[in-house]
């Protein structure tokens, strides 16, 4: 019955996971089937343990480190892929989320707009807005016919946009 949303990402300032647990935390006030799961590890583990604590979700929050053996378990087990990074270039994670048909949440930096339409494929935030991520993932976790429809959308849009032959030959030319 849960709603998984995962990240999969260094646990260091850049990927700005207290944003993350802070807007997690604020959904799962009025979305209790919501569950966090950060793949990776990093310099802010302990804080970012500590802040899961101190919002009362550190039951709901899962630091699973790294994750050997290839990502596909990971991005199956998941509902909804979340980015909070404050910069990016291209998030490859992101791509990684959209075979999985994952509805997607992210900050909108770097090259992460040209693969996310906000509102169609996929929801986009500003660097550390906490409560409009908030508002996301509980909107997100609220409705399946939602995630699944987003989920689609972002598959469809990666698939040919974004494909290995498509980047090839953008570079090409």
């Amino acid at each position: 019955d849960s709603v998984v949303v995962g990240i999969a990402a260094r646990l260091n300032p850049v990927k700005d996971m207290s944003t993350l647990i802070r807007g997690f935390a604020s959904a799962f006030q009025s979305c209790s089937r919501l569950r966090l799961v950060i793949a990776g590890d990093g310099e802010e583990r302990e804080k970012l343990g500590a802040l899961a604590r101190e919002l009362g979700v550190e039951k709901q929050v899962t630091f699973a480190g790294w994750i050997s053996g290839g990502m596909d378990r990971f991005y199956s087990a998941l509902d909804i892929n979340v980015l909070t990074s404050l910069s990016e270039t291209f998030s490859y994670a992101l791509t990684e989320g959209a075979r999985f048909h994952l509805a997607t949440i992210s900050t909108a930096v770097g090259g992460i707009p040209y693969l996310i339409d906000h509102g169609v494929n996929g929801y986009l935030f500003q660097p550390r807005d906490w409560e409009t991520l908030g508002r996301h993932l509980a909107a997100l976790g609220n409705d399946s016919a939602l995630r699944r429809e987003m989920g689609e959308r972002l598959f469809e849009k990666a698939s040919t946009q974004f494909s290995i032959e498509k980047t090839v030959d953008t570079q090409l030319h």
